[in-house]
């Protein structure tokens, strides 16, 4: 097919140079419209891929699917407008677009067994068990007391959605998923939980759980069926994010599964998810079974705790509330606070408040505190560990990494002395300090409408909250703690959080800093904050880490200079290089048109003008008006062609006076050929112009200097432009220099781009809306207007750099007020 197109290129090119220069025209059309696409999305997929909006990585596929259909459509184009010159352009593409293929496809979830496993063998599974059930297992293993239980599998998960075919409607529907459009990531979730509660366990699998429930011997005890996601209690902890089952009687057991396995589709699973870049299958979800423990009091510890200054922030913290910790991690209750030494054998630290809202004994304190530390040390690092305490004594029931505490932001002591402070001795829940308006909000319904930046207060640290922490300055509310899960995930994103505030204190819409180390609330932004902040905004965005592969095939643009020996299609490494080569090479395509003889314009018409020059235009659709009709001379008012009216404009300027005395035909030409023998309106002689609605390739000659404009000026700013080439003069090479330095500051002070090479300037204005390269192309008309026999006048660069600031006054006087 190559072969036979390349074929009839040159073929049409022999005997139809008309029809080609229509069908080239009809080509580069074809090649803007695809690079507006493409050019679209690529600032679609710039959003997920720069962190600016993260996304499902089905989103990210789709998107770059889109991408490469949009490049092969401009690959197609730009070697249909010249087979010869670009045959290598499919293969370049091709080896771009299996790259990014290999990089956003999902390796499929394993299927096969084990479905079911003890909790004592979790350990040796840490990828079918998941972060929860793979620390428990080992906390158990090192001789801390936990429940016995069984992990269902993540290869479960999998049979799960193959069996009921759910594979494909869950991609399908991660396709609309980025953390700003928030009604997709509700609809999704509502659509996918119901999907995930109206199937069945498969057969088999159901078998075993119902076996594993048996072995646990219950007796008239409930169980626990607890989220376990693959990458849940790693280095990011999904705390709070999944659903856990309480009190399940062992005969719901698998409805209790379905519903662990819904949760991981609920709205700020998934957007927590999104935002720290997993996929769907990085979070496979299994599920812990443990029999419910028996508490009187619970809670957790966390091995280093900042909150005792007593001892500069290193102590052991044990949070503590009456009966099963669900009120204390939720963020409804405030625990009590108990504060003991980072010691292999722990005590008490008396001078630190302690706050109890249940009895537990210094015993008990001092023996939760042992076995903490020991699993730090097991762990190599500091632990959040869940706990228990009850008829059966002390058990663990969870341990995961401590997210550590951000360095507090330092505020001088000039700026606090002149501070407002509004609000103290707040507790902190997470570090930092943060400025912007206050923003109430008092139930779910509210959070959607949180605006962007705000310190929002709420009386209670609700989980549902951590969906919106990108909207979000700080948080202030009246109950919770640090042991919460919302605070657990504020600390991993940097969000400070205080607790403790009365309700009313603070005013809807007022501007407060919070410093939530100091536990302080002070009036308007204080100074350091505005500066980190104004640091923020001017701070280039940096490719998220885990796309850093994807965006150099994909959005990076390395193809800079179109000069450059790497400009060619083996240069391109992304999409959007082969999205600058194609569009670069087809506006260098539509300069090069016509040669110097004309070639294909057999079917133009003279163009008739006061002006002492000979024009013909070749119409290639739109470029006159109806009234002009199909033959004859047209007359300067029949024209509709957008960048030649605007440049003719310039050309015909009543400021400028045309010797008419002397026609401007191309002389080098005539001084060439039969000593003059050609009319004065000769085709061969005369300047030409191939005009559409909002194309323009001009040719123009005058005496002996040349140029050459093509332009696209239309509605679409990403696809205008003008190119423009100035050459040649009668003069010495010194004179003609210094007619291009006029030329050159003229230009670049309208925003052109120039570069000089020998006798010879070159210039482009790129990408701009529709009246203001109309502005330039006039611009352009002006300086060809006055520039036609500069060089024979102008002595030297001083001289001509002169003239341009008096061409400037003259004709933009109030540009250059």
């Amino acid at each position: 097919m190559t072969a036979s197109r390349l074929l009839r290129h040159w073929f049409t090119r022999l005997v139809a140079p008309n029809r080609l220069i229509r069908e080239k025209y009809e080509h580069f059309k074809e090649l803007l419209d695809s690079d507006a696409r493409a050019l679209d999305l690529i600032a679609d997929l710039e959003a997920p891929i720069y962190g600016y909006d993260p996304a499902d990585v089905a989103r990210v596929r789709v998107l770059t699917g889109q991408l490469v259909e949009a490049v092969r459509a401009m690959t197609t184009s730009l070697y249909d407008m010249n087979p010869h010159a670009y045959a290598d352009l499919p293969g370049a593409l091709e080896r771009i677009a299996t790259e990014i293929s290999v990089l956003v496809t999902q390796p499929p979830l394993d299927f096969g067994p084990p479905y079911v496993l003890s909790l004592d063998e979790a350990a040796d599974h840490p990828g079918q068990v998941g972060g929860k059930a793979a620390n428990l297992s080992i906390v158990r293993r090192n001789g801390v007391a936990t429940p016995p239980g069984f992990v269902i599998t993540a290869s479960a998960f999998a049979r799960y959605l193959r069996d009921n075919d759910l594979e494909k409607e869950i991609e399908k529907r991660f396709e609309d998923v980025s953390l700003s459009n928030n009604d997709a990531i509700v609809r999704v979730t509502g659509e996918l939980q119901e999907l995930i509660l109206a199937a069945k366990v498969p057969a088999d699998i159901a078998d075993e759980i119902l076996r594993a429930v048996e072995d646990l011997n219950l007796g008239d005890r409930h169980l626990a069926v607890r989220s376990s996601a693959l990458a849940e209690d790693g280095d990011i902890t999904f705390a709070g994010q999944y659903a856990s089952e309480l009190d399940v009687p062992p005969s719901e057991v698998l409805t209790a599964y379905k519903r662990v396995l819904a949760g991981k589709y609920c709205p700020r699973a998934l957007a927590y998810r999104v935002r720290h870049g997993l996929t769907d299958n990085d979070t496979a979800m299994a599920a812990l079974v443990l029999p419910m423990v028996e508490a009187s009091a619970a809670g957790v510890v966390y091995t280093f705790d900042p909150a005792c200054s007593a001892v500069g922030g290193k102590a052991v913290g044990v949070y503590v509330v009456r009966g099963l910790a669900a009120e204390l991690v939720d963020g409804s209750a405030t625990p009590g606070k108990h504060y003991l030494t980072r010691e292999p054998e722990p005590s008490i630290l008396m001078g630190c408040v302690c706050e109890s809202s249940a009895a537990v004994s210094d015993e008990v304190l001092c023996e939760l505190g042992k076995r903490a530390m020991h699993l730090e040390n097991v762990f190599g690092q500091p632990q959040d560990v869940e706990w228990a305490y009850g008829p059966d004594g002390l058990t663990i029931l969870q341990s995961r990494p401590l997210q550590q505490e951000q360095d507090r932001e330092v505020f001088s002591p000039e700026e606090i002395s002149v501070a407002v402070e509004l609000v103290s001795e707040l507790d902190c829940a997470s570090p930092g300090a943060a400025c912007g308006p206050v923003h109430h909000v008092s139930s779910g319904a509210d959070f959607r409408g949180i605006p962007k930046g705000s310190v929002v207060v709420t009386s209670t640290l609700r989980p549902a909250l951590s969906q919106f922490l990108d909207r979000i300055a700080a948080i202030v509310a009246g109950s919770g703690s640090r042991a919460s899960h919302l605070a657990s995930v504020a600390r991993e994103r940097g969000v400070p959080v205080v607790v403790g505030c009365e309700s009313g204190v603070l005013k809807d819409g007022a501007v407060v800093t919070v410093d939530a180390a100091a536990g302080k609330i002070f009036d308007h932004c204080l100074p350091t904050i505005m500066a980190r902040n104004l640091a923020a905004e001017k701070t280039h965005a940096q490719v998220r880490a885990e796309n850093q592969a994807l965006a150099a095939c994909s959005v990076r643009l390395s193809l800079l200079d179109p000069e450059g020996e790497n400009f060619t299609p083996q240069g391109c490494r992304s999409l959007h290089d082969l999205v600058r080569f194609c569009h670069e090479k087809s506006v260098a395509e539509m300069f090069s048109l016509v040669d110097r003889g004309g070639r294909g314009l057999g079917r133009s018409r003279l163009l008739e003008t006061t002006l002492p020059l000979v024009m013909y235009v070749l119409d290639l659709g739109g470029g006159l008006a109806p009234e002009a009709g199909e033959k004859g001379p047209v007359g300067v008012s029949a024209l509709a062609c957008i960048p030649l009216r605007s440049l003719w404009a310039g050309l015909a300027d009543e400021r400028v006076a045309w010797d008419e005395s002397q026609l401007h035909v191309d002389w080098e030409a005539f001084d060439r050929v039969s000593a003059g023998i050609f009319s004065k309106d000769s085709r061969i002689l005369a300047s030409y112009s191939i005009i559409a609605s909002e194309y323009m390739h001009l040719n123009i000659r005058f005496g002996y200097h040349f140029s050459i404009v093509d332009s696209l000026c239309g509605d679409l700013p990403g696809a205008n432009y003008v190119k423009f080439r100035f050459k040649g003069g009668g003069a010495a090479l010194s004179q003609r220099m210094n007619r291009l330095v006029f030329v050159r500051q003229v230009l670049e002070h309208f925003g052109y781009e120039t570069v000089i090479k020998g006798d010879m300037l070159d210039a482009s204005y790129m990408r701009m809306p529709a009246a203001e390269t109309a502005h330039a192309l006039n611009v352009l008309g002006l300086v060809l207007a006055v520039t036609r026999l500069m060089d024979v006048k102008l002595a030297d660069s001083a001289e001509a750099r002169s003239e341009a600031s008096l061409f400037l006054q003259r004709f933009f006087p109030e540009e250059n007020a």
